[in-house]
């Protein structure tokens, strides 16, 4: 059955548009934006590295309801389905959902789905495909696959996947267990160890196993789901108050807490390629080229005596003076100034926004 199964993309591209702002917005979030060097969004680079592995007539788009229109005007013909969620449910529901889906348009459930972050960046399509075409035969055999990302650094803000025994070849192995988000030391035992990956958060499974353990471990969402499915018809057509009704219901949960940490089924093939999730403003420098003094410097700007800052500009001059580990973000119509140290705070202030008179700018 190796490489025999018809593949579907899924791209979770969904988010509350807060760690970018004021680059990112309520209605415009990280994945809308064109973030660091990049000439395109992300959501754009992530579905072009499925070029020649999956087509546009098998990928499927999960969003919120807000963003679904914007996402449409820059996605275009480079995917053929979008679904708007009520509300942010959190993987298991986006995935049960993109499952289902993938099921009502295959016409069967005996097909793989590869699950996909809009907000990731990925150093080389050619050896991304090639490990996911590892990842889609662990998934033929009946498992449910992640990609496991070799340790660069000892990261606290990634979860991690202990390897097990060997399985099949190419760098796969059984999950013996998964961390969550390690404090300092402990991450330096696991990069140090080589036993385990960062949890990449992409995975890969025959659709009718992820539904029938779904079915064992969140039965309640599967069967409200498909009893909505059963109903009317593709989620991609759906009016939404009709999945709205049923959406308000479902568990809050990650598919990592819900599934993969209790089934006997996961197993990890090993990344060949490097990747960051871009989680704030501060994590650019992990992602993208600075100068010679650190700095990342996006748009037009004049600095003197200025070390490891982040500058990013859609149009005005930013100009800075014997700074140091800074962010100046100068974006539609507000700007940010923060030390790179408080940049995940960046939140506080959208909260403070929205409860005032300038929640436009949210």
């Amino acid at each position: 059955m190796a490489n025999s199964l018809e593949a579907y993309a899924v791209v979770l591209a969904g988010g509350s548009g807060t760690r970018f702002w004021p680059k990112s917005r309520i209605r415009e979030p990280k994945q809308l934006c064109k973030i660091g060097s990049a000439e395109k969004t992300m959501i754009e680079l992530t579905l072009d590295r499925l070029d020649g592995f999956i087509p546009p007539e098998r990928r499927i788009i999960v969003t919120h309801h807000l963003q679904v229109q914007k996402t449409r005007e820059i996605v275009g013909n480079k995917a053929a389905y979008y679904i708007a969620e009520p509300e942010a449910k959190n993987t298991a529901a986006a995935l049960t959902l993109a499952a289902l889906e993938v099921k009502q348009i295959a016409k069967t459930d005996k097909v793989v789905m590869f699950s996909f972050h809009a907000d990731h960046v990925v150093d080389n399509t050619i050896k991304f495909q090639e490990t996911l075409t590892h990842a889609k035969r662990l998934a033929e055999e009946e498992k449910l696959a992640l990609l496991g990302i070799v340790p660069d650094s000892p990261a606290t803000g990634y979860g991690y996947i202990e390897k097990g025994e060997p399985f099949l070849e190419n760098g796969s192995f059984l999950v013996s267990s998964f961390k969550e988000k390690p404090d300092l030391e402990t991450a330096k035992k696991y990069q140090k160890s080589g036993n385990y990956y960062w949890n990449s958060g992409i995975f890969t499974w025959r659709v009718d196993l992820f539904l029938h353990q779904m079915k064992e471990y969140l039965p309640r969402t599967l069967s409200a789901l498909q009893s909505l499915q059963d109903q009317g018809g593709l989620f991609s057509e759906m009016p939404l108050k009709m999945l709205a009704s049923v959406y308000e219901t479902l568990q809050n949960i990650a598919i990592d807490h819900a599934v993969l940490e209790l089934s006997d089924k996961t197993a990890v093939v090993k990344a060949h390629f490097k990747w960051k999730d871009v989680g704030s403003w501060d994590a650019l420098d992990q992602c993208f080229e600075s100068d010679s003094l650190g700095n990342l410097v996006y748009g037009k700007s004049e600095l003197i005596d200025c070390k490891s800052c982040t500058i990013d500009s859609d149009g005005p001059l930013i100009a800075g003076l014997g700074l140091e580990n800074m962010v100046i973000v100068a974006a539609k119509g507000a700007v940010l100034v923060c030390q790179k140290s408080r940049s995940e705070d960046v939140k506080k202030i959208v909260e403070r926004l929205k409860s005032s008179d300038q929640a436009q700018l949210t």
